[in-house]
């Protein structure tokens, strides 16, 4: 552990000092088997992405075979599983990217990051007794310019992302508060208060145009050692070849600021007692579950925004005598976000990539990340000049749902340089 927040201190001073790098690169050939070399197509050393686009979407409740049937079917006993719903962007407009042949390199990435999260309570879609119980209704837009760079520190293969963002929208969690309650008389009520800050105003949308979000600042950064060829294992035993490595991703160093805020709040229902046996009672419950029609109201309030924080540690194994060829790379963390009323929750996953000549690349995941069951199929078509990056998965909150078609991702990207 001191080891590690050793090398993480060193970092932070390391990026403009990065050309002390050792003079050979980091690991070996892509594929290179013992001594035998075989074609392979080189790495870039100058590229430019373009137009690298993942949108996703995922639900607990329907699959894709319910959705386009002309009658929807539902099972109600899934209700008390609560509803949830996740609507993701990633797009990265430009980017480039240098590395040089003594093992370092820095780039320059622009990227837009937008994400919805529904997720409504399983006691109130079923009407159960509960207490305050909230729901999460939340989302936000970011903008980020980030410098990417990597070097090497002896046997650690180090990189290290700061990056400036802009919050564009955010919209704070518990959001939704559902009760029902019989002691002392039937109370029941849904309330919202749903609290939407924008980068702009929006009030008088249209007529003028002025950010007035502040920007906020994080770094990300992963380190690589090659952990079996220094312990000696992989001479005794060449399958057991393997390198382990931790990411921080968005570590936080200052949030960005947001002061406009659009504020919708209403009560459905009636926070007082209800009598059932009341002859009037029926009327007054269907005029409380009208609400009090309240107007938006546009203020100002000041709110500090951070992008989720990751840590993942992960091992990279070459069970073919070393060859990159095939590499397993199991993956283990914790994720921190702001979006959820419950903050923290596990990554985990598996993946397993074939790489053939560096020229077709193949990757199979099974991962559990964003609170989602993610299996993946990626694959990269790398001719030096220029590459093809395509891939998509079936995704859902549920594990069974996942491979009934209850969510999707697509990617696509296109790299080209020399």
């Amino acid at each position: 552990m001191r080891k590690i927040t050793i090398i993480l201190i060193t970092l932070m001073f390391a990026l403009p000092l990065s050309t002390f790098a050792v003079d050979e690169p980091f690991g070996d050939d892509p594929l290179d088997v013992g001594t035998k070399k075989i074609f392979i197509i080189e790495d870039r050393r100058f590229e430019l992405g373009i137009a690298c686009l993942n949108v996703n979407f995922a639900n607990n409740f329907l699959s894709t075979k319910q959705i386009f049937q002309d009658t929807i079917r539902v099972n109600l006993d899934d209700f008390a599983n609560g509803l949830k719903v996740n609507f993701g962007l990633d797009l990265t407009p430009i980017y480039f990217n240098f590395q040089t042949k003594r093992g370092w390199g820095f780039g320059l990435s622009t990227d837009v990051e937008g994400v919805g999260i529904l997720g409504l309570s399983g006691n109130m879609l079923t009407l159960n007794e509960a207490e305050d119980e909230i729901s999460d209704v939340s989302g936000a837009l970011f903008a980020s310019v980030t410098i990417n760079s990597n070097f090497n520190i002896e046997k650690f293969k180090v990189r290290f992302s700061p990056s400036t963002f802009y919050s564009l929208v955010y919209i704070k969690p518990e959001a939704v508060t559902y009760h029902l309650s019989q002691s002392g008389g039937t109370t029941m009520w849904v309330g919202y208060n749903l609290q939407v800050f924008t980068g702009i105003p929006m009030e008088n949308f249209g007529d003028e145009f002025s950010l007035t979000t502040k920007p906020g600042f994080d770094f990300s950064v992963g380190v690589e050692y090659p952990l079996a060829k220094e312990l000696g294992i992989s001479k005794k035993i060449p399958f057991l070849e393997f390198d382990v490595g931790l990411d921080l991703i968005n570590v936080p160093l200052a949030p960005s600021k947001m002061y406009d805020l659009l504020q919708m709040n209403d009560l459905h229902g009636s926070k007082a007692p209800v009598n059932l046996n009341d002859d009037d009672f029926f009327d007054e419950f269907i005029s409380s579950l009208g609400g009090s029609g309240n107007e938006p109201v546009y203020t100002e309030s000041e709110l500090k925004v951070y992008r989720p924080f990751k840590m993942l540690i992960h091992a990279k194994w070459r069970p073919l005598y070393g060859s990159k060829m095939l590499t397993v790379m199991p993956v283990f963390g914790f994720c921190i976000n702001d979006l959820y009323t419950e903050k923290f929750s596990i990554e985990a996953g598996l993946n397993t990539t074939f790489n053939l000549a560096n020229c077709f690349i193949s990757t199979l995941g099974f991962n559990y990340k964003d609170r989602m069951h993610v299996y993946s199929l990626d694959f990269a078509f790398n001719f030096r000049a220029f590459e093809l990056d395509i891939g998509a998965d079936i995704r859902s909150q549920d594990i069974k749902k996942a491979w009934t078609g209850a969510g999707f991702g697509v990617r696509c990207g296109f790299k080209f340089g020399w």
